[in-house]
């Protein structure tokens, strides 16, 4: 029995941790999917230039960002799962977004002052002050919005999270179409756009989260948000130095126009972080704490990493394998040079989700400030190799450098992890998985059938093989087979028209019932 209760807990946390990952991942995917097919819009009536210049404004606002947010949102989370009564999570949300409205309100008044400066020493005389006021003047909102959108996810409210910002970018795309087609005002457009809605925001999210929690400051809530979140800014920074630094490499190196060709191609590959890794993160950090309150959480831990590692695998190399073909489709030729860079940066996020999840011994004890060593520690490495590599190879010397910066970035994950807190996650296997699915993709690269039918229906059926054989060479143990099982024969019963109405905790524990039962047999 005791069996069947691990297996029926597991199989729970197993279908919550879908569950919310899948609500998170299908609004990033709706966000990235407007997004992505617009880009044929936006490469129109914008130049590879103008991308540029939104990509080093972008870029300048993420790393101000990092500063800003001093990881709060983690620290947040870590607060709210701690506090034992209602009164007590109200206060840490309530001092919190306190905090942040005076902090940005400040940093609003202070960084005024200094656009017009700043906008001349970024982009010289050319590009007018107003980009850059309209870029900071957003990050502000954003910033001011962080507490009440952690509140959501503390609450584990991830439709309500999603709708907000998927609102949020229609308003967004919308207002983009009339500005940019209709009112011609180019790069402005997409920097106005954002301004409108970000403040639209700012107001609505501000009133609801004072309304629910109140507005109450408590010294000791934010004195140990601060103390947990602070050392979490130099992993921010190292992360934005693996994400981003290599852009301004490129415009010193090269020029603008590479820039831009290179931030397209980026998007690609980039879509791995915004519809695997960060709806998984989002989700992870509120319930990790959770999970560590199971009994048996060791097992829970290792079962979700190797199916989520392995996921994330066969995701990656199904968007490396048709990359020439979507690139193709969706941006105009002068676009098409930074193709060959999406493989590379796509095994890179396959590292960077894989190390996030290896930080969970780290969130659990506390020791945040060896996630702030490690995140600078791969800054460190990765700028070095952006220099080298870039000036070598260009483009693609910037995706190696991002590759090897996430690959050192996971090993030092897990290994300082283990350190403070000891798991058997079977990484050994998630590797193998890996290796395997750099194989596959190396042998689409070398065997390349000449007509575009016989290159796809090739392509399809090495993603296909890809699960066949972690499933035949048992790379998917017997565990992870009885929770997939356990999750199909629920989602079959569910959509089945001769359901019997069974509670869903006598379901569950009738399943992996059976799941037990066939252990024991095999």
């Amino acid at each position: 029995m005791e069996i069947v209760q691990d297996q029926h807990t597991a199989l729970q946390e197993l279908k919550t941790a879908l569950r919310h990952s899948l609500v998170y991942g299908v609004g990033n995917m709706l966000s990235k999917a407007i997004g992505f097919f617009m880009l044929p819009f936006y490469t129109h009536y914008l130049t590879p230039e103008n991308y540029g210049v939104l990509e080093i404004l972008d870029l300048s606002m993420s790393l101000l960002g990092m500063f800003l947010t001093m990881g709060l949102i983690a620290a947040v989370l870590r607060r709210y799962a701690a506090a034992r009564t209602n009164h007590d999570k109200n206060a840490v949300i309530s001092s919190a977004f306190l905090f942040v409205l005076a902090t940005g309100l400040v940093t609003f008044s202070v960084g005024c002052v200094f656009v017009p400066a700043v906008s001349k020493l970024m982009f010289g005389p050319g590009i007018p002050p107003l980009y850059l006021f309209l870029s900071f003047a957003t990050l502000v909102c954003t910033y001011m919005t962080l507490v009440p959108r952690t509140y959501l996810r503390a609450l584990e409210k991830s439709t309500a999270f999603t709708v907000v910002d998927n609102l949020g970018l229609v308003a967004m795309l919308s207002l983009n179409i009339y500005f940019i087609a209709v009112a011609k005002l180019g790069v402005l457009a997409i920097l106005l756009s954002s301004f409108i809605v970000g403040v639209s925001q700012l107001l609505i999210l501000s009133t609801w989260a004072s309304r629910r929690v109140g507005l109450h400051f408590n010294a000791a809530s934010l004195w140990q948000i601060l103390r947990f979140g602070v050392p979490l800014t130099f992993s921010n920074l190292g992360l934005f130095a693996l994400n981003f630094s290599d852009r301004f490499f490129l415009k010193r190196m090269t020029d603008l126009s590479t820039v831009g060709t290179y931030a397209v191609s980026y998007k690609f590959a980039y879509m791995m972080n915004f519809l695997v890794v960060q709806p998984f993160f989002v989700m992870w950090q509120a319930r990790m704490y959770k999970v560590h309150a199971q009994p048996n959480y060791e097992r829970i831990f290792g079962q979700i990493f190797r199916l989520y590692a392995l996921l994330l695998t066969f995701l990656g190399l199904g968007l490396s394998l048709f990359s020439p073909e979507i690139v193709h489709t969706m941006v105009r030729s002068s676009f098409f040079a930074g193709q060959a860079i999406i493989p590379i940066v796509v095994l890179a996020y396959v590292f960077w989700g894989i190390g996030f999840y290896g930080q969970t011994g780290m969130f659990l004890t506390n020791h945040t400030r060896m996630i702030g060593i490690l995140g600078a520690a791969a800054a460190m490495l990765n700028l070095p190799l952006n220099y080298l590599l870039i000036r070598r190879d260009g483009m693609l010397g910037a995706a190696w450098a991002t590759l090897l910066s996430f690959a050192a970035l996971a090993l030092g994950s897990f290994a300082l992890s283990h350190r403070v807190f000891p798991m058997h996650l079977g990484t050994a296997r998630v590797a193998l998985g890996i290796v395997s699915g750099i194989l596959i993709y190396g042998f689409s690269t070398w065997h390349a059938p000449t007509s575009l039918v016989a290159v796809l229906l090739e392509k399809a059926g090495l993603l296909v093989a890809f699960p066949v054989l972690l499933w035949q060479f048992r790379i998917i143990a017997a565990d992870e087979r009885h929770l997939i099982r356990g999750l199909w024969k629920r989602g079959l019963a569910r959509f089945s028209p001769t359901r019997s109405p069974v509670p869903k905790k006598d379901e569950a524990l009738q399943v992996v019932s059976a799941v037990a039962v066939d252990e024991g047999t095999n």
